[in-house]
């Protein structure tokens, strides 16, 4: 025995001190525990057997962490308070030093070929995977993108963790163990996470972690007809792609991965959720059941059929006013004059735009209380109109620094109240907007109103702004649901009750 690697030189005493403790209540003092043992064992005097005898404990206390902090997140709007996103993005760094760290372990074991049940490619791997796994996830819930050269580390984990010729193995194949953690990142990241909300962050991560085997990866090209396929570049810094979105480059290496199979079974399970029997067992906690149907239909969309972009986005530079919530903007409107309405705007500046969106950039003021799916209103100038939008994702690098992507609704907008007849239970009339038709949806007006509004098939219109106008509305179609809005076609009845 070395020196080095003696008891009483033991450089890891108190890492593996604390990692004895019991995990605190106190997510802060703990990620700052865990950042200040990584550094240590970063040091050169940390031997390689220390070094290795350490990174597993710190795996499972990481992911400890993590979870201490995943509430707090997803609580909090976008973006987040500059203590929140100083904490996530210490965390973001301690994982991925964790999986750098893994790294190093697979490199000593490929070179030394040390062959052990502790220490093999295969476990490795998968170990590296979860903690990638749980870093996407943290970095989605605080508004970011994945870390630079997270999807190359990633791909050569994967890649990395080809079994050797076993008794219950082919050679060159990829463990389940290691395919199950590959398989989370790639479905999670084709539901576009940034569009959603961070309650509906935490519970999609939780329900992938036991569904996401009911995905399909291989490294043959699909045949005709398959849309439904993404592609993925182990040798680019990339997510998976969709084959409708853009096509595969000729290139040998890709692998292809589809969800249909995991949307097929979530239609099954929408149905449970929307049926009058009892809930699905089962289902990670955090979402009610409404709720919980509405998210797993629009990932259904893009595990079944991911969307691809319609129109070229042309980058631009101009100031806009920006009216945010669906509230703010219903309020706005019965405001007579562009100079009264302009105390509920702020400014941002366009960056790109299509015939159908926008991506903007918070230029003035201080953005707060944003989540992905609620209703935005822009324009360029005050004589002008105002816009309608619902906001498809978020990125906010810094607290400073938020850009939105905007889905155009309509180029107008009419302030009403409505509220539904023949509900289970009485409740008020709810502020919303009548919106002309909308070009994607149908020929009908749409009312765009409140999450939760819709309760039955026959509603009442009051609108006030001018005269006073009352009808009776039948609805045609429930055509979208976020976590803050809803919009549905809708026609006057001819026959009120």
């Amino acid at each position: 025995m070395s020196v080095a690697d003696s008891p009483h030189s033991d450089r890891t005493a108190p890492v593996l001190d604390w990692l004895a403790t019991e995990l605190s209540a106190d997510a802060d003092l703990e990620l700052a525990a865990l950042v200040r043992h990584l550094d240590e064992l970063g040091r050169p005097e940390i031997s390689r057997n220390q070094f290795h005898r350490c990174i597993d404990l710190l795996h499972t206390r990481a992911l400890a962490i993590s979870r201490l902090f995943r509430e707090r997140f997803a609580s909090a709007p976008l973006p987040l308070t500059v203590n929140l996103h100083r904490a996530a993005t210490r965390l973001v760094a301690a994982l991925g030093k964790v999986a750098a760290g893994y790294e190093e372990v697979l490199a000593e074991v490929r070179h030394r070929l040390v062959r052990t049940m502790r220490r093999n490619p295969e476990t490795i791997s998968a170990k590296a995977l979860e903690i990638l796994g749980e870093q996407l996830t943290i970095a989605h819930l605080a508004g970011n993108s994945a870390p630079f050269e997270f999807w190359l580390r990633a791909h050569a984990f994967f890649l990395g963790s080809r079994s050797e010729a076993t008794a219950d193995s082919k050679p060159g194949s990829i463990p389940d163990t290691t395919l199950r953690a590959y398989k989370y990142l790639l479905a999670f990241s084709s539901t576009q996470p940034e569009g959603l909300s961070g309650h509906e962050i935490n519970w999609l991560a939780e329900y992938l972690a036991s569904n996401a085997k009911n995905t399909l990866i291989r490294h043959t090209p699909p045949g005709e007809g398959g849309l439904g396929w993404l592609w993925i570049d182990p040798d680019q810094d990339t997510p998976p792609i969709s084959i409708n979105r853009r096509e595969p480059p000729a290139v040998e290496g890709l692998i292809y991965f589809t969800a249909e199979e995991l949307a097929r079974r979530t239609t099954s399970l929408i149905e449970q959720l929307e049926g009058d029997g009892p809930a699905p067992v089962g289902l990670p906690p955090g979402l009610e059941r409404t709720a919980t149907a509405t998210l797993l239909r629009r990932v259904r969309e893009y595990w079944a059929s991911p969307p691809h972009r319609e129109h070229s986005r042309r980058r631009n530079r101009y100031a806009v006013s920006v009216c945010s919530g669906l509230d703010a903007i219903w309020k706005m409107l019965r405001e007579p004059g562009s100079t009264r309405q302009s105390r509920y705007a702020t400014e941002w500046m366009v960056v790109n735009e299509s015939p159908t969106g926008y991506a903007i950039m918070q230029v003035t003021g201080t953005a707060n209380n944003l989540t992905p799916g609620i209703a935005i209103a822009i324009r360029r100038g005050d004589e002008e109109p105002w816009t309608l939008c619902v906001v498809r994702w978020i990125r906010t690098e810094t607290p400073e620094q938020v850009e939105l992507g905007l889905q155009v609704l309509a180029n107008t907008a009419k302030p009403v109240s409505v509220g539904f007849r023949n509900a289970e239970q009485t409740r008020p009339m709810r502020p919303a907007l009548v919106l002309p038709p909308v070009a994607a949806l149908g020929r009908q007006q749409a009312i765009l109103a409140p999450a939760g509004t819709y309760s039955a098939r026959r509603f009442m219109l009051v609108s006030d702004t001018q005269r006073l106008y009352i009808a009776q509305g039948r609805l045609l179609s429930l055509d979208m649901q976020t976590p803050a809005i809803e919009l549905f076609q809708y026609e006057i009845d001819p026959y009120p009750l």
